[in-house]
């Protein structure tokens, strides 16, 4: 009987107690370290897919524009406000993951935004006349929903 007291002194239940906090803490499911990396690897590949989007939408808008009468060669810039924005579903607060055919899990996606245009520079061979640069202006304005004061048409050389 004596061997129970002398476990039961408040030194020992105090170093009882802390061991068993120590496993619970221990037992507490913490996120997979992949997970973080796949995030880390998407938005390093969203930056990628951000420069091409760009660069696509450069091209679409010369190949446009060079077709309309009067403005002949063009080279255009887009700069961009924002990037996109990929929404990702969540459950309870925690991320919704697929599986490719390969097995690798990947956030999934429920919607997706384009980079928001900040400004556009179009220099065209078309560019010193003033009717050719309004239609220039009102074209990427209807496009890419861009203020007219953000958007400088200029002669091409």
């Amino acid at each position: 009987m004596k061997q129970w007291k002398d476990i039961m002194k408040k030194e020992n239940l105090v170093v009882l107690l802390l061991v068993g906090l120590l496993l619970l803490v221990l037992a507490i499911p913490t996120e997979k370290k992949e997970n973080r990396d796949m995030e880390g690897k998407a938005e390093h590949i969203q930056t990628e897919k951000e420069k091409d989007w760009q660069e696509k939408m450069e091209s679409r808008l010369e190949a446009v524009l060079s077709r309309a009468e009067g403005v002949g060669e063009v080279q255009v810039f887009l700069t961009c406000e924002s990037s996109g924005r990929k929404v990702v579903e969540k459950d309870e607060a925690k991320t919704v993951y697929e599986k490719d055919a390969k097995g690798n899990e990947q956030p999934y996606i429920t919607a997706e935004e384009y980079p928001r245009i900040a400004g556009v520079l179009v220099v065209a061979k078309g560019g010193g006349n003033p009717v050719t640069v309004e239609k220039i202006q009102a074209a990427v304005e209807v496009l890419f929903q861009v203020e007219p004061h953000k958007i400088k048409v200029m002669k091409m050389n």
